[in-house]
């Protein structure tokens, strides 16, 4: 009898590491290059023609490939994934390059103005090669990938723009959401995570768009991030207590920045951490008389995280000794 074919979806063909010091700095180094091979690739366009442009991505794309493929073959199998993200990129960067050479490529400052052909045709060869790249080196990262690349196609395609785009970027997060969810249900968790990042991405990104000025806008962004905490605790998926307190975060600087003008944003490099510092924006000036009231929102909304944490973490010992997770 002949084995059932596996889906690429399948979380037992999934490339799965344990975390640890080496496979962190594998990632990292993955991500950088991606980084850098895209920055590179920029520098390139505005100091080199198109022609000049296709000349280097084609040589980028050939040697990132190289290496994803010789890492596969040498059982690298992350190191590959890795290698491989970068080549996407520089596929589609020397596609478009490609059609900008052959002038079918619309000057525009907007990422959303109208139907554009060669715009759909190029997103859409992100979308297929970021599929082919998943089915070939599953490795689970590419599953951001694509949805990531298919939400750009679609909002695209069927939006111009502006409150319309982040209506249908806010639809987007919910099918998603629905697809993860089937994905946990049927065994293929560790491609399920991506999509619930892409979800929750796409679903505060289009809330934010609307709620984002007045006090009432972010107190209703604060309660979307209650029902995040909810919604990761009931699926058991981090992602959306961390956007969620993402959200909390923004919250407590808008209503801190107001009452005693403290300014609070700080990323790690490539976001991996998030890390607090207060500045004083009319220091030198007459100061707010509740300066201490910034300080303070911070250190209730860490009060909160805690208490959230303990809440969460006692609900899943409950859950352990009644045999709910086993």
């Amino acid at each position: 009898r002949r084995p059932a074919r596996s889906s690429p979806l399948t979380a037992v063909n999934a490339v799965r590491v344990p975390w640890s010091s080496a496979s962190f700095l594998a990632y990292l180094g993955g991500f950088t290059i991606l980084f850098a091979i895209v920055g590179l690739l920029a520098i390139a366009s505005d100091e080199h023609s198109s022609g000049g442009l296709v000349f280097w991505s084609l040589l980028v794309l050939a040697v990132l490939w190289g290496l994803a493929f010789l890492s596969k073959r040498t059982g690298h199998f992350v190191t590959a994934g890795l290698f491989a993200l970068s080549g996407v990129a520089s596929f589609v960067v020397f596609l478009g390059a490609l059609l900008d050479w052959f002038g079918w490529l619309p000057d525009t400052d907007s990422a959303f103005s109208g139907f554009r052909f060669w715009f759909l045709v190029l997103e859409l060869a992100a979308v297929v090669s970021s599929a082919v790249a998943l089915r070939v080196f599953r490795f689970p990262p590419f599953v951001f990938a694509v949805a990531a690349t298919t939400w750009f196609f679609v909002t695209d395609l069927i939006s111009g723009g502006g409150d319309w785009a982040a209506i249908v970027t806010i639809a987007y997060g919910l099918v998603m959401l629905t697809i993860a969810v089937s994905l946990d249900a049927g065994g293929s968790r560790v491609y399920g995570f991506w999509l619930h990042v892409a979800s929750g991405l796409a679903i505060g990104g289009g809330l934010v768009w609307f709620f984002h000025d007045g006090d009432f806008d972010w107190i209703l962004i604060g309660i979307a991030a209650l029902l995040y905490i909810g919604l990761g605790d009931g699926l058991m998926r981090s992602s959306w207590v961390v956007f969620a307190a993402w959200g909390l975060l923004q919250v407590t600087t808008h209503f801190a920045d107001k009452w005693a003008d403290v300014s609070f944003f700080a990323f790690f490099p490539l976001g991996f951490f998030l890390f607090p510092f207060f500045a004083y924006s009319d220091f030198e000036e007459e100061q707010n008389a509740h300066q201490w009231a910034g300080a303070f929102s911070y250190a209730v909304l860490g009060l909160l995280f805690i208490a959230i944490a303990l809440f969460i973490a006692r609900r899943r010992r409950e859950a352990i000794a009644g045999g709910e997770l086993l």
